[in-house]
């Protein structure tokens, strides 16, 4: 798993990963940036009143004020980083053929397409920004928010990542198998890299680096899987 973690994060400043994984970053950044600007004071009431139901500060004014600021730069955050989860979906294809072509020689066999990224991606995103909602207020509570953050990051980001990593090279079957197997170490590295999302360093390149890990995670078993003749 320590490897796994290297290669990706060596990976990231490959030339071609590296300007390939801008795109999301600056297409998600500048959208929602306009939509906070447009939308601001129902944003701004939106997690204000979300903000009052918090136990020991819904009623205090200036701490409110205050975690109504950091919110909303929590929630712009969020945004960046679940839309550039769906829009990776699109370009996932030349970082993986990049990992792929560096490492592992897997030939192409694959199922997935870019809608079927995308729909999957929808869909957690769906389910993300409705657990979201719930569990805002505890977003603000020491020690539990960390907590709800990987479990929220972890649901995110799984599906997704393993879809896009892996689908474009292995057949149905073998896809199946690949979900099937090692199960504590996919659900292992779905942690660790919904840990990332705590590293302020990895920033909004933290997508790219988990796409990377679940890519060198996967397409090493589908050598393997087809090395055995299974």
């Amino acid at each position: 798993m320590l490897q796994i973690v290297l290669k990706s994060f060596k990976d990231l400043f490959d030339k071609k990963i590296f300007f390939t994984s801008l795109i999301p970053i600056v297409i998600a950044a500048l959208f929602w940036g306009v939509v906070s600007y447009m939308f601001l004071q129902p944003i701004s009431h939106f997690i204000a009143y979300l903000v009052s139901f918090i136990p020991f500060i819904g009623n205090s004014s200036w701490l409110q004020n205050s975690i109504e600021a950091i919110g909303g730069l929590l929630v712009y955050y969020e945004l960046v980083v679940i839309s550039s989860v769906v829009i990776v979906g699109i370009i996932a294809d030349k970082i993986v053929d990049r990992v792929n072509d560096k490492y592992y020689h897997n030939a192409k066999r694959g199922f997935g397409s870019v809608a079927g990224s995308v729909m999957i991606a929808l869909k957690q995103n769906l389910i993300f920004i409705v657990l979201f909602i719930l569990f805002l207020p505890l977003l603000f509570v020491p020690v539990l928010n960390i907590f709800v953050h990987l479990l929220l990051w972890a649901i995110l980001i799984k599906k997704p990542n393993f879809y896009d990593s892996i689908a474009m090279y292995a057949t149905k079957e073998e896809f199946k198998k690949l979900q099937r197997s090692d199960k504590v170490k996919t659900n292992t590295l779905t942690l660790l890299s919904a840990s990332l999302f705590l590293i302020p360093i990895v920033g909004v390149f933290v997508y790219v680096v988990q796409l990377l890990m679940f890519a060198h995670f996967n397409l090493g078993r589908l050598k393997m899987l087809r090395g055995r003749g299974d």
